[in-house]
Order: structure tokens, then C-alpha cells, then sequence
């Protein structure tokens, strides 16, 4: 039961709800693209700040707290590998208008961030 509360939906549900305190971007979980579903997709709001420079899609993974470093590479590749074919995506395409597109990983062990990259 421990391992439900501290689950990767849990985690993106408390990453959406911070993301969706700022008025730049609107925060869209579980984004359709490219036969996938990205955890976070940041939409730029370019009709209200049409110089914004870049859109993200997030890839959460999640360890439980006695993971090995293997299995955090693992998750890492995992999440890199999703995150190439969401960017090819052509909603992603569309909906990040002029930006550059950023692809970043975070993989939790628990409730710890052990892993930010950029994919």
C-alpha cells in the first residue's frame, strides 16, 4: 500500500499541480503523441507571449526506494527512448508553434528526485 501512496501517479499529480501555477505554459498530463502519451506536455501560451522560447515534455519514471543504480539507467533510457518519439509527434509539432522543444527526465526513487536530464 506504501508503494501505491508514493507512486509515479502520485508524484506527477503533485509536479501538475505546481506546474499549473504559472501562467506561461499550460500543463497538459498524459499529452497523445505519437502512438504514446507523454506524462507532461508544457504548451507555451504564444497568443499571450508570442516571444516565448521553449515547450517541454516531461517523462516521469519512478523507483521504488530500494531500486539499484541499473534500475534507474534502465528507467532513464526508458524515458529518453519515449521521448524521441513523442517529439516526432505531430501534435507536439503543432502545439509547440515557433518554440524549441525540451525533452527532460525525472526519475524518482520514492519521493526522491534522483535523475533531471535532458534527453
Amino acid at each position: 500500500m506504501r508503494e501505491f501512496i508514493e507512486g509515479e501517479a502520485h508524484i506527477k499529480a503533485f509536479i501538475l499541480a505546481y506546474l499549473g501555477l504559472n501562467s506561461y505554459y499550460i500543463a497538459r498530463p498524459e499529452y497523445e503523441s505519437n502512438k504514446g502519451y507523454a506524462d507532461i506536455f508544457l504548451q507555451p501560451r504564444l497568443l499571450q507571449l508570442p516571444d516565448m522560447t521553449y515547450s517541454y515534455c516531461i517523462e516521469v519514471k519512478y523507483a521504488k526506494r530500494d531500486a539499484d543504480d541499473t534500475e534507474i539507467e534502465r528507467l532513464t533510457a526508458d524515458a529518453k527512448r519515449q521521448l524521441k518519439q513523442y517529439a516526432a509527434s505531430e501534435w507536439i509539432l503543432q502545439d509547440k508553434g515557433i518554440t524549441e522543444l525540451k525533452s527532460i527526465v525525472l526519475v524518482f526513487k520514492g519521493w526522491k528526485l534522483v535523475k533531471v536530464e535532458e534527453a
